[in-house]
């Protein structure tokens, strides 16, 4: 029994446009492997906010500022160089998050800059739903995606599903998985999305046939004890 649920959490886990315009004054200047954390779902938007990956590439205008204009192709270090002012971070922040920074970079040497930051291709990252669900396997993460929907593109529920005891495992920045407990029955329900998590690249989503009581102690039964644990990096692109 074991073995058979372990199946598809192994080969998950070793598997491993959007814009904004902004204009200022400046803003101000804002290892090993981690412990399990389980926390409440938090309260999200039904729509959340698409972060940047590395391979996505982004259009970048300015309207005042021609010198800015142009394409640039995120790293897999996760920077992005932008003409005219040199790198930034920008894996992890939307595109509002990196107009802010370039307009606040901009702002040291140039008058009242307005920058707009358009995601125009998105990187192909997936993550992987199984457990009893009709379909398992994986899921594409583009902007929008979230727990149920990602279900929901694998077949929807099986018939011995607990949608009230879904499991969302996710790497977190710290160095190790999080798991957390959601009820997408719920969400099902009552229309309520606040426990309908966004996905990440190399997330997981496994709907269990029994009610699971400590997600933290899953995880690391299933997981933590059996392979080691370390960052996703390796983008999936074959199937």
């Amino acid at each position: 029994m074991k073995a058979r649920l372990l199946v598809p959490v192994l080969s998950a886990l070793l598997s491993v446009g959007c814009f904004s315009t902004l204009g200022a004054p400046p803003a101000a200047d804002a290892p090993g492997v981690a412990a399990l954390q389980m926390a409440a779902a938090p309260a999200a938007s039904s729509t959340p906010a698409y972060r940047i990956q590395s391979g996505d590439r982004l259009d970048i205008r300015s309207i005042y500022h021609d010198e800015f204009n142009g394409e640039t192709t995120v790293g897999p270090d996760g920077q992005a160089s932008i003409v005219g002012l040199g790198q930034f971070q920008a894996v992890g922040l939307t595109s509002d998050e990196l107009a802010a920074e370039i307009v606040r970079r901009a702002s040291i040497t140039h008058r009242n800059p307005s920058v707009t930051v358009r995601v125009k291709e998105f990187t192909s990252y997936h993550a992987y739903v199984g457990g009893e669900v009709k379909k398992p396997g994986y899921v594409v993460v583009s902007p929008g995606m979230t727990s149920l929907r990602a279900v929901m593109e694998r077949g929807g529920f099986a018939y011995s599903a607990r949608a009230d005891s879904v499991l969302h495992i996710a790497w977190n920045p710290q160095g190790g998985y999080s798991a957390q407990r959601i009820n997408l029955e719920r969400v099902l329900e009552t229309g309520d999305t606040t426990q309908d998590l966004a996905l990440g690249p190399n997330d997981m989503v496994y709907v269990p046939a029994t009610w699971i009581t400590n997600a933290n102690l899953w995880v690391r039964q299933w997981i933590i004890e059996l392979i080691p644990i370390r960052e996703p990096t390796t983008r999936i692109t074959d199937f």
